[in-house]
């Protein structure tokens, strides 16, 4: 059988490319460019849609070009004509009507309700994704936010998705939302706990499958409980064989049965732990090592239960005064860090970070410092920017959380890390990127609404 190849006059083929002999900068090249291509054909892609949209309105009936078609919809038709997602065809038309021309009832024409964004995606500028996070997050807020301070959340938003993965854009955009429209902060929240479940199925292989859909302050919990169990396997002092000889270095702690358990085991074994304890123990608590919610929030939201809060690890914000019931809670630890003079600074004398100080860099860093890793701070190791074995002190200045992967390949490889504004930046090897260009990480911006 032979596979059919397009032919269409306007189409630029590069099947015949070789990329296995491509070098790593030449890959990088072509990467960028295609997709540079990608991002074209999709601004493309969202002005043919915007004309679908229009000529499959409501007001036009069975005479709409969806309705003539057999098309239900105009997200439907384009899921049809390109053998798409019924999803992928909706977040087409809902960037294209924000981003066209609006039409009013007498036929007047009016400018995109999001500009800024129109502009970018004009100019293919930023992808598809992040176009639809933001427009999807600012069109919630719009009821309630002031036209300046919307504006402004938009502009913000384009800028960061110049530089950003779209997953990013969408953990930012949500909180540009909810400091637009602070009051449907407890409706939001109100309607992901009313859609919490629990689904359970038997695999044809014997297997037992748990679905679980969990609020954000519900998922805390869970979470703390689970990456306390796996941050205690994987946090496991390690010392780099660069370490081995460096003078006053503690010698490695013997591992003589070593855990071939991947994380995702480890995690599943947690649960079983935790309900084979709830289970036999005669207790009503479940001793956990080191289990915490950390949860930050403005202290005059604290104080009135106004506003928005975050979760570590939790994408999704929290309601202020959600954030004041969890503070009952004895393993909930704050925001605010060193409030009772604990030492943060140690010098070269003491090796490893304490407790105090790992806090302290998960507020900076929210995890994983490096950018894209999803790692929670229990899953993550204290790197020395300036190594300890080369004298680098054991301070908060020259520290920054890694996971165990990333600390290993920034060893390995060479990345420089540097801290400029509270914010990490990472600059790979010329073995990666020949142009090394700095990559931000740590938490993203903080949105920041100017309040009368």
């Amino acid at each position: 059988m032979t596979t059919p190849t397009a032919t269409h006059p306007d189409t630029v083929v590069e099947g015949s490319l070789d990329a296995a002999s491509l070098t790593d900068a030449a890959l990088l090249d072509a990467l960028e460019r295609g997709f540079e291509q990608r991002h074209a054909a999709d601004s493309r892609l969202v002005r043919l849609a915007a004309e679908v949209v229009q000529r499959s309105r409501s007001s036009l009936g069975p005479d709409g070009f969806a309705s003539r078609l057999g098309s239900t919809s105009a997200a439907v038709l384009l899921a049809d004509v390109g053998r798409i997602t019924a999803a992928e065809g909706q977040r087409l038309c809902r960037v294209a009507e924000a981003t066209s021309d609006r039409v009013t009832l007498l036929g007047e024409r009016m400018p995109p309700a999001f500009p800024i964004v129109a502009d970018a995606v004009c100019a293919a500028i930023i992808p598809l994704d992040s176009a639809n996070h933001i427009v999807a997050a600012l069109t919630q807020a719009s009821p309630r936010a002031q036209q300046d301070d919307r504006v402004a959340a938009e502009l913000a938003l384009v800028k960061f998705a110049l530089e950003s993965p779209a997953d990013l854009v969408r953990a930012v955009a949500a909180r540009w939302r909810d400091a637009l429209d602070v009051d449907g902060i407890e409706q939001r929240e109100g309607d992901l706990v009313e859609r919490r479940s629990l689904r359970r199925s038997i695999l044809a292989n014997g297997m037992k499958r748990y679905r679980l859909d969990l609020d954000p302050a519900g998922s805390a919990f869970l979470d703390a409980a689970i990456d306390a169990q796996v941050g205690q396997v994987i946090r496991a002092p390690r010392f780099h064989e660069s370490d081995l000889g460096a003078p006053n270095a503690d010698p490695p702690d013997p591992d003589p049965v070593p855990d071939s358990r991947t994380l995702a085991q480890i995690a599943a074994d947690a649960i079983v732990e935790l309900a084979r304890h709830a289970i036999s123990c005669d207790g009503t608590s479940v001793p956990l090592p080191s289990a915490t919610i950390v949860v930050r929030m403005p202290l005059d939201s604290l104080l009135s239960g106004v506003g928005e809060a975050q979760i570590d690890g939790i994408e999704q914000p929290i309601s202020a005064g959600t954030a004041r019931h969890l503070a009952a809670d004895a393993h909930l630890i704050p925001a605010v860090l060193n409030g009772v003079g604990e030492v943060l600074d140690f010098g070269v004398s003491r090796r490893l970070f304490s407790k105090a100080q790992r806090l302290a860099l998960a507020e900076r860093d929210g995890g994983c410092a490096v950018a894209g890793c999803s790692r929670p701070p229990s899953h993550t190791e204290a790197h020395h920017l300036r190594w300890w074995s080369r004298g680098g002190a054991t301070d908060l200045a020259n520290g920054i959380l890694l996971c165990i992967k990333h600390h290993h390949t920034v060893h390995r490889d060479g990345w420089g890390i540097e801290v400029i504004d509270n914010v990490p930046w990472f600059t790979p090897p010329s073995s990666v990127d020949v142009r090394r260009r700095p990559r931000r990480g740590g938490r993203p911006p903080v949105p920041t609404v100017r309040r009368e």
